[in-house]
């Protein structure tokens, strides 16, 4: 293949690439998050939308950035194909019908295993940033997040596909059909509505597929619920939130949506929210703080909120406990889902290791780990979604 042949070879497959993305994510966003957005309401994971027309332009930039990275795969593995390296075969009688049909859940079952290690992985405060951050600046996931990757994790994501067709014999035709079956399965997980009927996490074997709960739950509380398709490894592994299933059935019996506590299956509220080891922030100080707290003012996407916190308590912690909608995810400090500007006041934060040095200095904070020692303070979102 010379050079035109791969760059026409990689237009093509950028161009399907996002055709199916578009063409699965946006009938699924005008029906659900559209048109039918107060018919559909009962079936809403989550009780109130957070997400903005910031966060949807935000995933879908990013979603063909991962298209692009997506391509440039193909390319590579269809001129590997050309040279011999790889066992594609596009004749079933190759290998026959029996390998043919086996070799589809085969590749489930080894994406899911490669999918859980990996987003476990990413999820390290080391590798958060370089691999995993874009994906969680949406708590409030949509189908357009489905593919919001940074293009480190959108590699990461496509290795199995990449690497399996090497060691293992595999039909064309599978690949494509795991790919358009990967897609649905992404753009359901990221709906912000559930599907699946109810009882689906009662029912022996279907039990184990995840839903649209499974995964949105990740995103709005960050350590938990790592599947892709199955839910055995979070089973096995001790990372399925103890109330997923509660989740699922409030949707159905008109229960309250609200997970009881929003953070790791394994960790106890106070390690989440109670500060330790303070560090000042570079936000410019007022007062010291009375002994009734601080009053806070903060501007989401051009609306105005103000409420106050009490003695000792997190910014994050004040406005959740009184329905000030402030962006978080895991409540750690860890993945800057939370991160405002701060414009004036002061705060001491428990650790930061979230935000850059030049953040710091801009005065930028984690409102899950920032104490006000302030009688005011005023906060407001970066002018972009990046965080």
């Amino acid at each position: 293949m010379n050079l035109q042949e791969l760059l026409s070879q990689f237009f093509s497959a950028f161009t399907e690439n996002s055709l199916y993305y578009f063409l699965f994510a946006s009938p699924l966003f005008f029906l659900f998050w559209v048109v039918g957005k107060k018919q559909f309401q009962r079936f809403r994971i989550q009780p109130q939308q957070r997400a903005t027309s910031q966060h949807f332009r935000h995933d879908i930039m990013h979603s063909i950035s991962s298209m692009l990275v997506f391509a440039a795969l193909d390319v590579l593995l269809i001129y590997l194909d050309n040279r011999g390296y790889t066992l594609l075969y596009t004749r079933v009688e190759d290998y026959g019908w029996t390998w043919t049909l086996l070799s589809f859940p085969i590749l489930l079952f080894m994406v899911d295993a490669f999918f859980y290690w990996s987003h476990r992985m990413m999820h390290h405060p080391r590798l958060y940033p370089f691999f995993h951050r874009v994906h969680h600046q949406s708590t409030d996931p949509s189908p357009f997040t489905a593919f919001a990757f940074q293009p480190t994790e959108a590699i990461v994501e496509y290795t199995m596909g990449f690497v399996l067709p090497f060691v293992m014999p595999m039909h064309l035709g599978v690949i494509l059909v795991w790919q358009l079956y990967d897609m649905l399965n992404n753009v359901m997980g990221h709906l912000g509505y559930e599907l699946y009927p109810q009882g689906w996490v009662r029912w022996p074997i279907l039990r184990y597929k995840t839903t649209s709960v499974h995964h949105n739950m990740h995103h709005e509380q960050f350590h938990g619920n790592y599947g892709l398709y199955f839910t055995w490894w979070d089973r096995w592994m001790g990372t399925e939130f103890p109330d997923y299933e509660a989740r699922f059935d409030a949707i159905f019996q008109g229960a309250p949506k609200n997970s009881v506590f929003a953070g790791h299956p394994e960790a106890s509220k106070e390690e989440i929210i109670q500060p330790h080891n303070l560090q000042s922030s570079t936000a410019q100080p007022i007062e010291e703080t009375s002994a009734n707290g601080s009053l806070v003012k903060v501007e989401l996407n051009g609306q105005p909120y103000t409420f106050t916190t009490e003695l000792g308590q997190t910014v994050l912690a004040s406005a959740l406990q009184q329905a000030v909608p402030l962006p978080h995810a895991c409540k750690r400090g860890l993945c800057g889902t939370c991160k405002l500007l701060c414009t004036n006041g002061k705060v001491q934060m428990a650790q930061h290791s979230a935000l850059t040095d030049a953040e710091l200095e801009s005065g930028f904070i984690l409102t899950c780990q920032s104490v006000p020692v302030s009688k005011e303070l005023n906060l407001r979102m970066p002018n972009t979604c990046k965080g």
